[in-house]
């Protein structure tokens, strides 16, 4: 075991690994630990959009064999609760994601690390403490603690991150939903290569392949409704509807055998990365509703420009500044495809119609989605736009129909949405703050 390091990154998830190799290609020594021997079976990101992958392209990672058995990821399609066509938003530019099994690409990922001259992989190691530069480590294969000296640590050690609590940061998750992963096999997709959003359930559910034979659901679960954990039936009549008939055989067949898998979806805002000599990536960085799938594409990010910093001070600007965007279109979508009031509703129908009418619009929301675009402005710009056309539906409504009273509700409602926005021209740390708790 080495003594000493440029670089120690604590956690080997994808995250991590990608930190640990972006570091080892300029040079520096890592040291790369990870307390489990193997890639943990959980539910965790396996959508991977464009940034994301480029990312790996750059590290010399891939191709990714699971991944590379089935189409890539070429965008989102997105069906409306009315049951009408759907939305296809496809990634700009021919840009191509990918998706596939989480433990698959830990595995790959921690695979290309281990084979890295500069990095020296520790599995099956806990960290312990950190004191300054040094990390107190326990191995399972060596009786009592030993001590690692790093130039820098890295935090990418998830949500519950050991890291963040050695630099006495407050824990301030908030639980948003329950989410359940169900694994369906053998089902075919109505657009084979996309992420698919199904919005006609309970709650949105996010589809798609994640291997030749198998196909992820992901059933975003209200608070209220946690119990379905123990009532699959219950769970089948409350999202099949949501659902296009040929996937039911597969989804309902897969509820009774158990492939399900259970996870919290968890806020927490991207303010704190950390301090000089003691950094945070990824999760432990702060995290949002995955129905976006933006959350690994943003620990890749992180851990890339971490590596490709000058300083602490450089690395929090940049990235507080290129992920701002991503998780406030998170929040947003999030929001307007889970609120039930009216200006939600109104919202919904005007994003619809941006989308189908404006390809232009389309091929923004996704270069913001993906956090290919970060521009601050690009995002206000397309959230005014469909607060024009919910207005303008509005009061198209009353004209017609006379109901201003309702009508007058409904604009009460989207001006809250504009309150909203308005948070996000705050300073960051007020920013963030305001967004979340609205």
């Amino acid at each position: 075991m080495p003594t000493c390091s440029d670089v120690a990154v604590v956690g080997a998830g994808p995250a991590g690994c990608v930190t640990a190799l972006a570091f080892a290609q300029q040079g520096a020594r890592v040291v790369l630990i990870e307390c489990q021997a193997a890639g943990a079976r959980k539910l965790a990101g396996e959508w991977l959009h464009p940034p994301g992958a480029e990312v790996l392209r750059r590290l010399g990672v891939g191709p990714i064999p699971k991944a590379a058995d089935h189409q890539p990821g070429r965008g989102f399609v997105v069906f409306p609760e009315e049951g009408v066509r759907p939305i296809v938003l496809a990634y700009p530019g021919g840009g191509l994601g990918l998706s596939c099994e989480h433990q698959s690409l830990v595995e790959a990922l921690r695979t290309a690390a281990a084979a890295h001259a500069n990095i020296s992989y520790l599995p099956q190691t806990r960290v312990t403490g950190i004191d300054g530069h040094h990390l107190y480590l326990e191995a399972d294969s060596r009786p009592g603690d030993s001590t690692l000296r790093a130039d820098l640590i890295v935090g990418a050690d998830g949500r519950s991150s050991l890291v963040r609590r050695c630099l006495a940061l407050p824990d301030d998750r908030r639980l948003v939903s329950y989410m359940a992963g169900v694994l369906l096999e053998d089902a075919e997709l109505p657009f084979e290569g996309f992420g698919h959003v199904f919005l006609g359930g309970l709650g949105p559910a996010f589809v798609c392949r994640i291997g030749p034979r198998h196909v992820r659901v992901c059933l975003d679960i209200p608070i209220a409704y946690g119990q379905f954990a123990k009532e699959t039936t219950a769970l089948y009549e409350a999202y099949s509807p949501g659902l296009p008939a040929a996937l039911l055989p597969a989804f309902r067949e897969a509820l009774a055998t158990g492939r399900v898998a259970w996870t919290a979806n968890q806020l927490r805002p991207r303010i704190h990365y950390g301090r000089p000599g003691l950094v945070l990536v990824g999760d432990a960085v702060g995290h949002f509703h995955p129905l976006t799938a933006v959350g690994m594409t943003l620990g890749f990010l992180d851990g890339y420009g971490l590596a490709a910093s000058h300083s602490f001070a450089e690395y929090r600007r940049e990235r507080t500044a290129q992920s701002c965007v991503a998780e406030l279109l998170a929040i947003a979508l999030y929001k307007m495809f889970t609120l039930e009031d009216a200006g939600a509703a109104t919202l919904r129908k005007a994003t619809y119609q941006m989308w189908r009418q404006m390809r232009s619009e389309r091929r923004r929301t996704m270069r913001l989605l993906s956090a290919d675009e970060t521009d601050l402005i690009h995002f206000n710009r397309a959230f005014l736009k469909v607060m024009f056309l919910g207005a303008q539906q509005v009061l198209q409504e009353a004209v017609v129909a006379g109901r201003w009273r309702h009508s007058a509700r409904v604009l009460r409602s989207l001006a809250s949405w504009v309150g909203w926005l308005a948070a996000g021209t705050l300073p960051r740390w007020l920013r963030t703050e305001t967004v979340v708790r609205s």
